[in-house]
C-alpha cells in the first residue's frame, strides 16, 4: 500500500557534502539512517571529498534476510563496471545474480544420472515375463494379471503391425476408462507406433479435426462407442473388448528410445489445439525416477483417476506396471464420485494417489468424519497440475498419519513432471507450497528476457531443460521453434513454460503463476485464447474475452453481441451450445455474459478485473420469463445450502448448479453437509448430484428414493416360486 516504496534521492550536482563543505566539523560519519513513512528503500547518492557516496536505507523487516545486501552488492558491482570500462556502456548488462546464487543454481541442476534406454512397453513386458500371475489391472468388469495383459498387448501389437503400424505413426485410442485402454496403449507401442489418446466425449467436429491433423488411419475403441460416435470416413475401427488374446510373444521392438511414444493435444492460443510429441526416453526417465524416489514395487496399487488424454495417466499406467504393481480403475460413470473412490481404495488396498489437488480435496471432504478406513493403506500422495491448498497436506494426513505428500510440477511438453517438493511442516510465511527442485536428468532456469539468470527472490520466466523435453508440436514447426529455444550462451535446449517463478535461497523454486492467458482449471491446461477464438467464429459474437474467477478457478466468458441479441433470453444457451460443438466439456465456461461493449481501463485495454467482478455477479438467464422459486420444505432447504456454497442471494429451482459456478468440490461439500444434516441417506453420493444438477430434479430424486426405501421396508405379501430368488 505504500505510495512510493522505492525512492532515489540524488544530491549529485549540488556540490560536496563532505569535509570540504564544512561537514567535517561534526566528525567523520560512522552511521546514518533516514526513516520516511511509506518508503521501503531509499537510495541516496551524493559527492563527498571528491568521491561518489552511495547509501541505501531500507526497512529490514520487509525483505528476506540477506536480500538487501545481495541487491546492494549487484548494484555497486554494475556501477564500478560502468566507471572503469567505457565499453560496458554499450555491452549487454550481465546477470546481477551474486556468484553464491549461481553456485547454488548449478548445484540444484546437477541432476545427471544414468538414462534408461528401455522403451515404455518393454518395461511392462519385463514384468509380464517375471510375474505373469501378479495382478496388473483391476477394472469394474474384470481383472487382468500381468501375463494376461501381456497377451492382449502382444495380440494387438501383431495385428497393428500387420496393418502397417511403424515408428512415427499415430494410432488413436478413443475409449471410456477401462482395462481396454491399458491393453490398447501397450498394443500400439508394441506394434512400433505411438498412441494418441482422445476423449470419446469430444464434440464430433473437434474429434474429426484431431484425427485428420494426426493422420490417423486406425482407431482403437470399444464396441459400445462404435455406434455412439460419429466417426470420419477412412478410419478403421478396432474394438479391443472383442479381441481374443492368441499371442503371448510380443512383436520385436523396432523403435529407438528417441522415437515417439505418445502425442497429447493441449489447448492452443490461436484456437487450434497443439499436439505435444513425447518420446520413450523422456517419459521413461520420469517414471523410473519417481519409482525410485517412492520405492514403488509389486505390492503397490494406484487408483487411476486421470483421463487417458491427461498426462498424469502416463504414470498411472507405465509407472505402476513397470514396477510390477497394479492399476485400480473406477467405473466410468462413477469416475468423479469420491465415495466410489473411497470404496475402491478400501477394497483393493490402494497405496499411491496421483491426481490434481482438487480431486484429493474431494476425497478428504467426503471421507472426513467417517471411520471407513479408506485411506488406511495409502502411503504416498502425488499432487500436480494446479495450486496445492496450504491446508490440504495436513487435512489428508489427519486421515492417514505418516502419509508422504509430494507436490510435483512441470509441463506436458516435459514428460509429465520435472520437479518435486516433499511437503512436511508448513512454513508460516508460505503463500503457496514451493514448486521444489528438478527431477533426475532435468533442469530448471529462472531467466529474464535476455536469458540472464535471475537472482534469488527475483521473479523470472521458468525454463525447463533436460531429457524430458518433447520433440516439439506435431506438424507445427513455427510453434515448436517459438516454444523450444536454444540458450544463446550455453547452447542448451530449453522449453519456455510461460510460467513465472523465482529461486529461493534454499534452492527451491517458488511458482508464481502464468505470464499469459493460459490457465489451469481442474488440472486441465487451457488457453483462454482458444475459447475466445471459437466464440468469435459464431456469427452472433463480435468480440469475446474468457477468464477465470474464484478459487478454485471457474471458467467464465463475456461476448459482445448486437443490441437486438442482448434482449434474447436464449443467447447464452446458444453460445454455450456452439462452444459444445467445438470444445471439450472442461473448456466450456460456466457463465457466458452477453454485453454491448467490453469495459476498458484508462489505457484503452480490456479491464479484466472489472469484467471478472461483473461475471462473478452475473446470473445466467433462463428462457422462462421469471425464475421459479423453490417449492416445498425440502427444496427450500436445498436452495439455502446451494446459495451458501455458491455465494448467491437467490436461486431458481431450475437453475443448473454447474452453470451457476458450481464445481465438483463444492458439490462434494454440499453432499457432506446434507449427510451431516440427515437430509439425504448416507448412500447418496456425488453421482446423484451430477445426474440431477437442479434443485427441482435433485429434490425429486431424493423423494423418489425415499418412496422406494419406504416401499422396500413395508410388509410384503408376495409369493415366489421355489428357486426364484
Amino acid at each position: 500500500g505504500a505510495a512510493m516504496p522505492v525512492v532515489f534521492t540524488s544530491a549529485l550536482g549540488m556540490g560536496s557534502l563532505g569535509n570540504d563543505a564544512g561537514f567535517g566539523l561534526f566528525g567523520t560519519m560512522g552511521y546514518s539512517v533516514s526513516q520516511t513513512p511509506q518508503v521501503w528503500l531509499d537510495c541516496q547518492a551524493y559527492e563527498s571529498d571528491g568521491e561518489a557516496v552511495l547509501t541505501w536505507d531500507a526497512v529490514d523487516g520487509l525483505f528476506p534476510e540477506g536480500m538487501i545486501d545481495d541487491m546492494f552488492q549487484g548494484f555497486c558491482a554494475l556501477l564500478v563496471r560502468l566507471a572503469e570500462d567505457d565499453r560496458a556502456w554499450h555491452a549487454p548488462v550481465p546477470s546481477l545474480a551474486p556468484e553464491a546464487h549461481l553456485r547454488r543454481r548449478r548445484a540444484v541442476n546437477a541432476t545427471d544420472a544414468p538414462v534408461s534406454q528401455a522403451l515404455l512397453h518393454t518395461l511392462v513386458q519385463e514384468q509380464a515375463q517375471a510375474r505373469p500371475d501378479a495382478l496388473a489391472v483391476v477394472a469394474p468388469d474384470r481383472c487382468l494379471r500381468h501375463g494376461e495383459l501381456g497377451a492382449y498387448a502382444a495380440t494387438l501389437g501383431h495385428l497393428l503391425r500387420a496393418r502397417g503400424a511403424k515408428p512415427g505413426d499415430l494410432v488413436a485410442v478413443v475409449m471410456d476408462k477401462g482395462w481396454e485402454q491399458v491393453a490398447g496403449v501397450l498394443g500400439v507401442l508394441g506394434a512400433g507406433a505411438a498412441y494418441l489418446p482422445l476423449d470419446p466425449a469430444l464434440p464430433s467436429k473437434r474429434m474429426h479435426h484431431l484425427l485428420a491433423d494426426a493422420r490417423v488411419r486406425v482407431v482403437l475403441t470399444q464396441t459400445w462407442l462404435m455406434g455412439r460416435i460419429q466417426w470420419p470416413e477412412g478410419v478403421e475401427l478396432v474394438a479391443v473388448d472383442t479381441l481374443v488374446p492368441r499371442e503371448t510373444t510380443p512383436p520385436k521392438p523396432v523403435q529407438s528410445p528417441e522415437d515417439l511414444a505418445y502425442v497429447i493435444y493441449t489447448s492452443g492460443s490461436t484456437g487450434q489445439p497443439k499436439g505435444v510429441m513425447i518420446d520413450h526416453r523422456g517419459a521413461g526417465n520420469t517414471i523410473l525416477d519417481i519409482n525410485s524416489r517412492f520405492a514403488v514395487g509389486p505390492s503397490d496399487r494406484v487408483l487411476a483417476l486421470s483421463n487417458l488424454h491427461f498426462d498424469l495417466s502416463v504414470y498411472d499406467m507405465f509407472g505402476i506396471l513397470a514396477a510390477g504393481g497394479a492399476i485400480v480403475l473406477p467405473r466410468a460413470d462413477l469416475a468423479r464420485d469420491p465415495a466410489h473412490w473411497a470404496a475402491l481404495m478400501r477394497e483393493h488396498g490402494v497405496t499411491l494417489w496421483n491426481s490434481v489437488p482438487m480431486m484429493l480435496q474431494m476425497l478428504v471432504e467426503s471421507a472426513a468424519g467417517r471411520a471407513e478406513g479408506a485411506l488406511a493403506s495409502l502411503r504416498a500422495v502425488l499432487l500436480s497440475g494446479d495450486w496445492i491448498p496450504l491446508d490440504l497436506p495436513g487435512a489428508v494426513r489427519a486421515l492417514a498419519p505418516g502419509l508422504r505428500v509430494s507436490g510435483l510440477g512441470g509441463a506436458t511438453e516435459a514428460s509429465i513432471w520435472s520437479n518435486i517438493f516433499d511437503v512436511d511442516a508448513l512454513a508460516p510465511y508460505w503463500k503457496s507450497i514451493p514448486y521444489g527442485k528438478p527431477l533426475a536428468n532435468q533442469r530448471y532456469h529462472v531467466l529474464d528476457q535476455a536469458f540472464r539468470d535471475r537472482p534469488d527472490w527475483v521473479p523470472g520466466n521458468l525454463y525447463i531443460a533436460g531429457v524430458g523435453l518433447a520433440r516439439g508440436y506435431w506438424g507445427d514447426g513455427p510453434k515448436t521453434d517459438a516454444a523450444f529455444v536454444t540458450h544463446p550462451v550455453t547452447g542448451e535446449r530449453l522449453y519456455r513454460t510461460g510460467d513465472l517463478g523465482r529461486y529461493l535461497p534454499d534452492g527451491n523454486i517458488e511458482f508464481l503463476g502464468r505470464e499469459d492467458t493460459q490457465v489451469k482449471v481442474g488440472g486441465h491446461r487451457i488457453e483462454l485464447g482458444e475459447i475466445e477464438a471459437v466464440l468469435e467464429r459464431n456469427g452472433l459474437v463480435q468480440r469475446a474475452v474468457a477468464l477465470t474467477t474464484g478459487a478454485p478457478a471457474v471458467l467464465v466468458a463475456a461476448a459482445v453481441v448486437a443490441p437486438d441479441q442482448l434482449e434474447d433470453p436464449g443467447i447464452e444457451e446458444e453460445l454455450a451450445r456452439f462452444l459444445g460443438e467445438h470444445l471439450p466439456e472442461y473448456m466450456i465456461p460456466g457463465k457466458i455474459m452477453p454485453l454491448a461493449a467490453l469495459p476498458l481501463n484508462d489505457n484503452g485495454k480490456v479491464d479484466r478485473k472489472a469484467l471478472a467482478t461483473a461475471l462473478e455477479g452475473h446470473r445466467p438467464r433462463q428462457r422462462a420469463s421469471e425464475p421459479e422459486s423453490p417449492s416445498g420444505e425440502l427444496e427450500r432447504r436445498l436452495a439455502a445450502i446451494w446459495m451458501e456454497h455458491l455465494g448467491l442471494g437467490n436461486i431458481s429451482r431450475h437453475d443448473d448448479f454447474f452453470h451457476l459456478g458450481g464445481d465438483s468440490l463444492k458439490a462434494t461439500r454440499i453432499i457432506r453437509q446434507l449427510h451431516a444434516l440427515e437430509l439425504v441417506p448416507e448412500d447418496v453420493s456425488l453421482r446423484a448430484f451430477f445426474a440431477a444438477p437442479t434443485i427441482a430434479r435433485f429434490a425429486d430424486q431424493l423423494l423418489s428414493l425415499d418412496r422406494r426405501v419406504a416401499s422396500a421396508r413395508a410388509p410384503q405379501n408376495n409369493h415366489f416360486e421355489e428357486g426364484a430368488l
